[in-house]
């Protein structure tokens, strides 16, 4: 059978259903510029209906509210069609503008007391007993009839002068044969606790067990007409002391927290939000810019004007939502034009093209040279659960070399004055911060070339300690402090050059002054001071000798030897102070230093001690004092800069 359906009938069904193809296929559908596999015939297109704006916004919403007719309830379509509702309700900048001009962190805030009140229906299962029954439950399931016998027993033969084996014969024998039996109605207690119902006593009006919770402060009591528990919260909340929209508040500083969120947000939507600008120039191209959060760049646009001439426009934009426009400098816009030959000028001039003499310049000469230098060595052990012992341990090292060098050719004349500073310190777990090297020196030599690499040279040496140094463990007395020992040392002699970074000052008149400024703190014996005196003075003769060598490409060593001789007192006895520097270079920046001292001094002494530990006394009991070399040796990673 064949049914005819009027036209218009026709063209609603065929737009109907090609309007719920469209919204099922959202997202699963084929690809833009691709064919579906299911076509249908569309009437020829229809006029779309008009809106005014208060009926696309009803239209819109009646759409986004039906739930039903979307595939899930998180549809990236639903929420932009909400997110339009929202904002043609009212603009965001309004928004924002009311937001800004809120100040939540000023509104005070006042801690509150609250009582808050709830009711629960309980049923009685006799005159002194009672459950909470929040879901109704069925008395049958709670309370059970029993059926009891009664029988006569007869207690005047009873006494208690019997013994409790006597008795409870006796009890038996009076029990008479059942012939009464009674109904009782009692509590199913095992029905109740398989249910995990459980069961209240209320006698003199007190609730047994009790249902008050402390901890959360909940009092609990019983209406006046028996029928409901009542529930007593009291809470403590903050709450605003002015008319706000908030009742009460999770904290004291939750406004304050509030502010600095709407803050962040406004600012970061006011950072994301983005304006497309498209420039058009006179030929129809289309340049895009983008209004965005601000950017200090300029941009360069070229602008044309009808006869095709350029110039540069530089766009920037400065800040949200504005925009900068800068013209270039010296434009000059030049055409060509005819012009008749006469306006052109005749005469042409030859350039004079003969070399000029040339004088050489003399430089002006250099007298002095800096350099400065200066190395941060560490060293770390860190030690857990070491079962071999140990403890853990960072040492560091600065050392800084300052020199300056006056050098005049024509007078034959060197001036060379150095200072160094070098500071070293150790901390460790148990015996916290102390100090492991401490050297001041100052050196002002002053050469005089007298015959090839020979020259007369006057030299001055101070040596001294910057910081206050104790005998370990021994933290209480006082060893050294600052030119407290120090020691100046004068000399008159030659100096001899063999080769580059390589000399030989020989100093045979020298005068040596070693001295303790405080000898009421310093002991100053242990310096080689005698136990009268603060000053030591000696005479003799004095050789310093001084070598840089690079061993390989990356591999420096300096070697400083200075010996001393007393003319006036066992000069057989040197004084020996020799220092070694190697540094290894890995990069630009770090490298691995060795630093090793050593001195040797007759007059200072140390005790001397047997193979046990044990100080050897002299015949009359005082301690015997030998000389022994003092060695110091440092390696570590070292951070060095040059100057």
């Amino acid at each position: 059978m064949i049914t005819l359906i009027p036209e218009t009938t026709t063209h609603t069904i065929r737009r109907v259903t090609a309007l719920l193809l469209l919204l099922l296929s959202w997202g699963t559908g084929p690809l833009r510029g691709q064919e579906s596999a299911l076509s249908l015939p569309v009437a020829d297109s229809m006029p779309a209906p008009q809106f005014t704006d208060e009926e696309a916004f009803q239209y819109i919403r009646k759409i986004t509210s039906n739930n039903a007719m979307w595939r899930s309830s998180e549809n990236a379509v639903q929420n932009d069609l909400q997110r339009l509702l929202d904002h043609s309700v009212e603009p965001y900048d309004s928004v924002a503008g009311r937001l800004k001009a809120a100040d939540f962190a000023a509104v005070p805030v006042r801690l509150m007391l609250h009582l808050n009140r709830d009711s629960t229906s309980i049923r009685w299962l006799n005159d002194s007993t009672f459950i909470v029954d929040s879901i109704g439950w069925n008395s049958s399931l709670m309370l059970k009839k029993e059926t009891r016998g009664a029988a006569p027993v007869d207690f005047s033969e009873l006494t208690f002068t019997e013994s409790d084996s006597d008795r409870m014969a006796r009890l038996d024998s009076l029990y008479q044969p059942v012939d009464t039996f009674v109904v009782v109605t009692v509590i199913d207690t095992a029905a109740l606790e398989v249910l995990g119902v459980k069961m209240f006593s209320y006698r003199d009006h007190r609730i047994t067990p009790s249902p008050n919770d402390l901890r959360a402060r909940r009092s609990a009591t019983i209406s006046s007409d028996s029928a409901f528990l009542v529930y007593t919260d009291t809470l403590m909340q903050w709450e605003p002391v002015i008319p706000t929209p908030f009742r009460y508040l999770e904290g004291e500083q939750q406004l304050d927290s509030l502010q600095g969120a709407i803050q962040t947000l406004l600012e970061s939507n006011q950072q994301r939000d983005s304006t497309l600008l498209l420039i058009n120039d006179v030929n129809g191209r289309v340049t895009p810019f983008w209004l965005s959060r601000g950017d200090n760049d300029t941009y360069r646009f070229w602008v044309k004007n009808l006869r095709n001439d350029s110039i540069t426009l530089w766009l920037g934009n400065p800040g949200p939502m504005s925009l900068s426009l800068l013209m270039e400098d010296d434009i000059d816009v030049a055409r060509m034009s005819k012009e008749e030959i006469d306006h052109l000028p005749r005469e042409l001039v030859e350039l004079d093209r003969t070399l000029m003499e040339m004088t050489t310049v003399p430089a002006d000469p250099i007298y002095w040279d800096y350099d400065l230098s200066s190395a941060l060595t560490l060293n770390q052990t860190f030690l857990s659960n070491w079962t071999k012992g140990g403890e853990s341990s960072v040492s560091t090292l600065m050392d800084i070399i300052g020199q300056a060098t006056y050098n005049n050719k024509e007078a034959n004349t060197q001036w060379i004055n150095s200072g160094r500073v070098n500071i070293g310190t150790q901390f460790t777990q148990e015996k916290g911060h102390r100090k492991n090297n401490d050297l001041l020196e100052f050196t002002s030599k002053l050469n005089k070339y007298a015959y090839g690499k020979v020259s007369l040279s006057y030299s001055l040496y101070m040596k001294s300690q910057v910081a206050k140094g104790y005998n370990y463990p021994n933290d209480s007395v006082i060893v050294s402090k600052f030119l407290n020992p120090a020691s100046i040392t004068l000399g008159l002699g030659v100096e001899y050059k063999p080769f580059d970074n390589t000399n030989i000052n020989v100093a045979p008149i020298s005068y040596k002054n070693t001295f303790v400024l405080d000898t009421a703190l310093i002991d100053q014996t242990k310096h080689g001071i005698s136990k009268d005196k603060r000053a030591k003075q000696e005479l003799g003769l004095q050789v310093v000798m001084f070598n840089k060598v690079n061993l390989f490409e990356d591999l420096t060593m300096m070697n400083r030897v200075r010996l001393f001789s007393n003319y006036l007192h066992k000069p057989q006895n040197i004084d020996v102070d020799w220092e070694m520097l190697a540094d290894w270079k890995l990069n630009w920046f770090f490298t691995i230093r060795l630093n090793l001292h050593l001195i040797y001094d007759d007059e200072i002494r140390f005790p001397a001690m047997d193979a046990e530990g044990v100080p050897i006394l002299r015949p009359d009991g005082s301690e015997k004092k030998v000389a022994k070399p003092q060695f110091k040796e440092f390696m570590g990673l070292s951070l060095q800069f040059n100057f």
